[in-house]
């Protein structure tokens, strides 16, 4: 009974292996789909706003704690 269920393990082992491998791939196909056709520096724009409506004090970096509040919140929890 031991062998048979080494022998179940090592196929589902084998299954799981194999769908991580795929699903990795898919996503990185994924990923490079959908970033193809963007400037690569796309980013620098918007990281410069948030910097500049942060010097106002319309935005802020910090965490508060009513925020860490909200994350706990989580119904899989």
């Amino acid at each position: 009974m031991t062998k048979l269920l080494d022998i179940f393990r090592n196929i589902q082992d084998s299954i799981l292996h194999h769908i991580e491998r795929v699903s990795g791939h898919i996503h990185n196909w994924a990923w490079a789909q959908r970033w193809k056709e963007r400037d690569p520096n796309e980013w620098i724009d918007g990281y410069r706003e948030w910097h500049r409506l942060k010097e106002m004090g319309v935005v802020s970096d910090k965490v508060k704690l009513k925020d860490l509040k909200k994350i706990n919140r989580c119904p899989h929890n």
